[in-house]
């Protein structure tokens, strides 16, 4: 009964309705529609009462809840289940933890704060509560284990378009997971894998956007290098609206994905590729060298050419440590 009485408010944002009015559409009393409002009051949502006018939406809190998201979901035949934690240690372990238990492909899993958020290579990704997306896709794709890499690449590519989409920022895609806006990390994207040698059991795709940070809220060693839509922006964004965009968007380049291999997103990893043409210093397989990255193959892997060298590598994994800004 909240849920309706919340979408009620919402149709008339601004404008009082009468206790009557909402209780005839509840089917209910004016005290029933009272306990509701109170109901609705302790999650956050501003209400006010006036008596003889009824009751009006002032302003709702930042939550992700399930029927708003379906709601807005242009894709969410796509989506099988979604379980969201007011606060979790790291949401690509529960993900792994749901995967054996045999939770189904294309699982969400979110939070509203982490305690042990991951970056690569074991970093922490803070996770304050209430400002950020912090969530984890549990997939079971068909495809070899050598190409789980790759949606890693796929996940950028529907995440950047999805930030555009909502905000009207323009992204930038540094090889293998992170997201910049205008020259600082506004997200980064972490996977995991279980697989036997001829098949995926299944893969785990985590993501950290910073919607709603403030500068502030980074440590001090980041300021200089994180932003966040808003930063940027100049507004808040309801982050129930930008987790819609995004899993629609990934639904789009999934589907792409596997019915045209990263081939056919390779065009939009481009057009966003800031290595590209960038002289780096690249850390692989234990060691690290300077060179220039000529960008990224149909199969995801960095093109990479020392300095002095004739060859060009093609490199599945390692860090960009610096790049040509």
């Amino acid at each position: 009964m909240g849920e309706l009485l919340q979408r009620i408010l919402e149709e008339c944002e601004g404008h009082f309705v009468s206790g009557q009015e909402i209780g005839r559409r509840l089917g209910t009393t004016r005290a029933a529609v009272w306990k509701q409002v109170q109901g609705l009051r302790r999650r956050g949502f501003g209400i006010e009462g006036a008596r003889g006018a009824g009751y009006r939406l002032l302003g709702r809190p930042d939550l992700i809840e399930e029927p708003e998201l379906f709601s807005r979901l242009s894709r969410r035949e796509f989506w099988k289940a979604f379980l969201f934690f007011p606060v979790t240690d790291s949401t690509n372990t529960r993900a792994v933890e749901l995967a054996g238990k045999g939770a189904p492909h294309a699982t969400v899993v979110c939070a509203d704060a982490q305690t042990g958020g991951q970056g690569r290579l074991g970093r922490k990704w803070e996770s304050p509560p209430g400002v950020n997306l912090y969530l984890s896709l549990l997939l079971r794709p068909p495809i070899a284990p050598l190409r789980v890499p790759q949606l890693t690449l796929v996940t950028a590519v529907a995440l950047a378009a999805a930030v555009e989409d909502v905000s009207g920022l323009r992204s930038k895609l540094k090889w293998p997971n992170d997201l910049y806006l205008d020259g600082r990390k506004a997200a980064g994207i972490l996977a995991e894998m279980s697989a036997d040698p001829d098949r995926v059991r299944h893969a785990v795709i985590g993501v950290g956007l910073n919607v709603n940070a403030e500068s502030s809220a980074f440590p001090g060693e980041l300021r200089e290098k994180a932003t966040s839509l808003k930063i940027l922006a100049g507004r808040a964004f309801r982050r129930v609206e930008v987790l819609a965009r995004f899993l629609d968007s990934f639904a789009e380049c999934y589907g792409a994905f596997l019915s045209g291999g990263f081939k056919s997103l390779l065009p939009d990893w481009n057009r966003r590729d800031v290595l590209s043409g960038k002289r780096v210093l690249l850390r692989h397989g234990g060691e690290e060298a300077r060179g220039r990255v000529l960008g990224v193959d149909e199969s995801g892997l960095l093109l990479f050419r020392r300095e002095g060298a004739s060859r060009l590598e093609k490199v599945a994994s390692g860090e960009i440590l610096e790049f040509e800004r």
